[in-house]
């Protein structure tokens, strides 16, 4: 068992995703400090009504925008590795959970990623995405198809519970389906800038 710094808050980072942080709370102000000094990790893990749910996931700091005199940060985190949380215990304020590592893919199954693929093309079409798609056809892993969609957070939920990859790949599958079988239609438009 491996022991980290556990972040509760009222979401789910799954792998690949990325996440802007302001980090003001003196407990995770230490937190992040020793992160980003010492490139040690930690984990995000949703946390509602004072229960903390069962899995969550190491995040890795990918950038730093601010740093601010009173030792608040303005960060960018990636969700690399799940993890299972076991037993947790307190160090001062900060959150320390006893976990293991959750491997990501076992046995994929090649014809379901191509499925997959195929669904996820026609969900970019539908979205009016259609500029450099070569590089959305390079995604091999579950959470890399979900990555850049705003997913509601009962469904990340799931996506971070399943641990077999081709169950994650079909249940992903299935959300595409939906969007592609929904009257959903969005121009570029209609996309907000940024």
């Amino acid at each position: 068992m491996l022991t980290i710094p556990l972040f509760p808050l009222n979401l789910v980072i799954l792998p690949y995703e990325y996440l802007p942080l302001h980090i003001f709370e003196p407990r995770y102000k230490t937190m992040i400090k020793n992160s980003i000094e010492e490139d040690t990790p930690f984990g995000i893990i949703l946390s509602q009504d004072d229960e903390m749910y069962s899995k969550g996931c190491r995040v890795k700091v990918t950038e730093v925008y601010k740093k601010y005199h009173t030792g608040e940060y303005d960060i960018l985190v990636k969700g690399v590795e799940r993890f299972k949380v076991f037993d947790t215990k307190k160090d001062g304020e900060t959150v320390i959970g006893e976990i293991e590592y959750i491997p990501l893919i076992q046995n994929q199954d090649n014809a379901l990623i191509d499925l997959l693929q195929d669904s996820y093309l026609r969900v970019l079409l539908k979205l009016g995405i259609n500029t450099d798609l070569e590089l959305h056809m390079k995604k091999k892993i579950s959470y890399e198809f979900v990555q850049g969609f705003e997913l509601p957070l009962q469904i990340k939920k799931k996506l971070i519970s399943i641990d077999n990859e081709n169950k994650r790949l079909h249940f992903i599958n299935n959300i595409f389906e939906n969007i592609l079988s929904s009257e959903l239609k969005i121009k570029n438009s209609d996309l907000p800038e940024a």
